[in-house]
Formats: C-alpha cells, sequence, structure tokens
C-alpha cells in the first residue's frame, strides 16, 4: 500500500491502517484467551512484530509489581499484561471509521477477566453507543485529529486544541480511579505522541510502540512522536529492537532500578 492511498484512506476513517492490520495478521483469530501465553506472544512478535514488545516488557515486570496497567490499543498482548497486573484498563478509540468490531471481539475474548476493564473512547457523530459497558464521550475534534495527524504530520491543535483537552481530561479520569503504574500507547489510531505527552507527569512509565530513534523520529512522523517533548524529570529508554519501542520513566529513586535494567537490556544486555 503506497503510503499517498494510507493518507487517504486514514483522512475517511481516522485510523492507521498499519497498527489495525496488524492486528488481524498476526498469527490468527483465537476464541480462548488461555491459547495467549508469553510464548504464544514471543513467538507472534518475532513473526510479525505486532507483539515483540512483551520481551522488553518482561524487563519491567521483573523489577516492579504493576497496580493498575493502562493501554491504549488493546489485543493480544492485554492477555500478557493481565497476567502480570493487578488491574488491567484498555482503551480503543471509536470512530466513523474504525469501528467497534476489535474491541467487541477482545471484549468477548477477556470477558472472563474480572481485572480487565475495556473502555470504548468514542469521538465523532453518528456511532453506535449502547452495546459498550465502559464508555467515554470524547470530542469530535479527537476523532478529526485522528485523521488530520496521518496526512499532515502535524498536530490538529494547530486547528482546534480541544482535543488536546479532551486527551488530558481522560487521562485525569482514569488516574484518579486507578493508581496508575505503567501506560502504554499502541493504539490503532495516529495521535500517539498527543497520547504520550498527556500522560507525563500523570503516569511515572510511559511506553510506545512503532516508534523511531530520536535522530530520525521527525521524519515520516505518522504518529507524532516527533513532537514529543520529555520533561526534565523523566528519562528516555529507547530499545532499538523490530519495530521500536521507548521507555519513559519518571527519574526518581523509586525506579533507578527499572531505569538501569531497561538501558542494559536496550544495549543488549539481557538478565
Amino acid at each position: 500500500m503506497t503510503r499517498y492511498l494510507m493518507a487517504v484512506i486514514c483522512t475517511l476513517f481516522g485510523y492507521c491502517i498499519d497498527a489495525s492490520a496488524s492486528s488481524l495478521t498476526s498469527k490468527t483469530w483465537i476464541n480462548n484467551a488461555d491459547e495467549i501465553t508469553e510464548e504464544w506472544l514471543v513467538d507472534a512478535g518475532a513473526e510479525s512484530g505486532y507483539t515483540e514488545h512483551i520481551r522488553h516488557f518482561k524487563i519491567l515486570f521483573n523489577s516492579m509489581s504493576v497496580r493498575t496497567f493502562l493501554e491504549f490499543g488493546v489485543g493480544f498482548s492485554t492477555k500478557y499484561f493481565i497476567d502480570n497486573s493487578e488491574n488491567v484498563v484498555s482503551v480503543e478509540f471509536i470512530t466513523p471509521g474504525s469501528g467497534p468490531e476489535w474491541l467487541q471481539y477482545c471484549i468477548n475474548l477477556y470477558t472472563a477477566c474480572p481485572t480487565w476493564k475495556p473502555i470504548a473512547y468514542f469521538s465523532g457523530n453518528g456511532l453506535n453507543t449502547s452495546w459498550a459497558t465502559y464508555k467515554y464521550m470524547g470530542k469530535e475534534s479527537v476523532y478529526k485529529a485522528c485523521a488530520y495527524q496521518p496526512v499532515y504530520y502535524k498536530s490538529y491543535a494547530l486547528i482546534d486544541p480541544s482535543f488536546l483537552s479532551d486527551l488530558n481530561n481522560f487521562i485525569n479520569m482514569q488516574v484518579a480511579a486507578n493508581p496508575v503504574d505503567v501506560a502504554f500507547i499502541d493504539a490503532g489510531v495516529c495521535i500517539r505522541g498527543d497520547l504520550v505527552q498527556s500522560l507525563f507527569n500523570k503516569v511515572p512509565i510511559i511506553a510506545a510502540h512503532d516508534i523511531a530513534p530520536i535522530a530520525i523520529r521527525k521524519l515520516n512522523d505518522v504518529y507524532g512522536y516527533g513532537r514529543v517533548v520529555v520533561p526534565s524529570n523523566y528519562v528516555e529508554i529507547y530499545v532499538p529492537f523490530g519495530m521500536g519501542t521507548a521507555f519513559w520513566v519518571l527519574n526518581i529513586d523509586a525506579y533507578q532500578e527499572i531505569i538501569i535494567s531497561l538501558q542494559e537490556y536496550a544495549n543488549g544486555v539481557e538478565p
């Protein structure tokens, strides 16, 4: 698929084709969550890149106990996060183009997991919201931002900054309700950079998938990661393996062991 065609489709539907397609091609559709083991996810990551970050997160989970894990972009990796966290909150953006089918599939897949909370983040007109037990009614500007970013590689905040206020409001609601220790950005929409920025100083450990090294992060910046400004009280650890994953960790004494472990891992020194 050419970048031009992808951009046109993203404009019409407000989501990133690459992210949603990977969820359909990674291994196969499955009907029993018990089949999604750590080994299965690692194998799937080696094959497609979709779940390659599981190896990275193992470093983190070996170093700390996670009370609430907040992820933007539900998928097969969600099962690993459920198995290794006290609670998991998964957020999926539902817009006029990116329908509810994938989230509904995952809800059915993880229905027996009592510590999992799936939230449908609705944005745009004419959406059926009745099916979602947990929902957030976002501003229409969020949907417009999702469509704008992959075409112009710029933030929609230049036109309407209200979508950033909406993201911040949603995240503030989540951290007020749950002690969120880790947030992971792997959403099917292209406002990933805006989500990362909104999480700083709200969540101590933030991670994002499909991200380029700092030196070239602003090139072909479909996700807006190149605009992320890291606060001085956070440390970035970039894991260059596969599609690229970045961790931003609050630089205080409580997280020094995690920072060191991730840095050593990123440099090829696995425990």
